[in-house]
């Protein structure tokens, strides 16, 4: 018989167990989830995130069976060993409390029919260790880095444009958009194969082609370029799981009041005058929130 899980994050919901008025309600405990009720926290709303599942974290989730540990959905994380935002980010919703180990130098490997590519961490060193493989592309390779640099800066603007109050951003998009490189509206492999013919390099620049979904002729390059530049200084590893990092960002929210509620599975979403005032839970109970 398998025994229950003993890894969950979270307070099993009870009616009796809910501590209102709450300022917010988020449905569903995934990073994106606990990380917009910690915010909330943060500022000093009292936020109760509903979960169905039995505990808390989505694809960040861990489970026990045999005596070991599985993670879900978390194999490394990149733009932790730097002082990127996404790691400021990730220390201010966990208050420091998550530790990241670092993987090797070499945190990924590609095979091509008999031979065999690593990814090294470290611009300077990624870059050398390609050159080395390709020594008639360093010109490629160096253009490669530089689109990623490109897209990176273009996401500001882009991002920007999604995030201005509509009259702001139909002043200012045309500017925005205008500050747009050119590769953000093209394919992976047709960005790549103006920079280079050499197809086993463009294998082995796409090898990570499956955290995106889609092979190199169907993918935007803009995603090729984020996912490539996140990994550029190597991956990291939550020390004790990736279930602390959900374990880890649960205290801020406490800490304003709030809680995250596990097995607790909102059937409606319920509006009054134009604006949502709650969730109808499973079991009919009603769940009210200021906004």
């Amino acid at each position: 018989m398998v025994k229950p899980n003993t890894l969950r994050i979270g307070h099993r919901y009870r009616d009796n167990r809910l501590n209102g008025p709450y300022d917010a309600l988020v449905i569903g405990s995934g990073m994106g989830g606990l990380a917009a009720a910690a915010l909330l926290s943060e500022l000093g709303r009292r936020v109760a995130v509903l979960e169905q599942h039995y505990t808390a974290g989505g694809a960040t989730h861990s489970y026990e069976r045999a005596g070991y540990e599985w993670d879900v959905g978390v194999h490394y994380i990149g733009d932790m060993g730097t002082r990127t935002s996404l790691r400021r980010m990730m220390d201010f919703l966990t208050q420091g409390r998550l530790e990241w180990a670092p993987m090797d130098a070499h945190y990924d490997r590609f095979f091509i029919g008999d031979r065999i590519y690593d990814a090294v961490a470290g611009r300077a060193a990624f870059r050398d260790n390609l050159v080395a493989h390709f020594p008639r592309q360093a010109g490629a390779i160096d253009r490669y880095i530089e689109l990623m640099d490109e897209v990176a800066r273009g996401m500001r603007a882009f991002s920007l444009e999604r995030t201005l109050p509509p009259w702001a951003a139909a002043i200012a998009g045309p500017w925005l958009r205008r500050r747009l490189p050119p590769c953000f509206g093209r394919t992976t492999w047709e960005v790549l194969s103006e920079i280079t013919d050499d197809r086993e390099l463009i294998a082995v620049l796409t090898g990570q082609w499956g955290d995106m979904g889609l092979p190199p002729k169907r993918s935007a390059f803009l995603f090729q370029a984020l996912i490539a530049k996140h990994y550029l200084h190597g991956g990291s590893y939550p020390v004790g799981g990736a279930w602390r990092i959900a374990d880890t960002i649960l205290p801020r929210i406490r800490a304003a009041g709030g809680e995250v509620f596990t097995y607790a599975r909102v059937e409606e979403i319920l509006v009054r005058n134009g604006g949502v005032r709650g969730v109808r839970m499973a079991d009919g109970h009603e769940i009210e929130c200021a906004w």
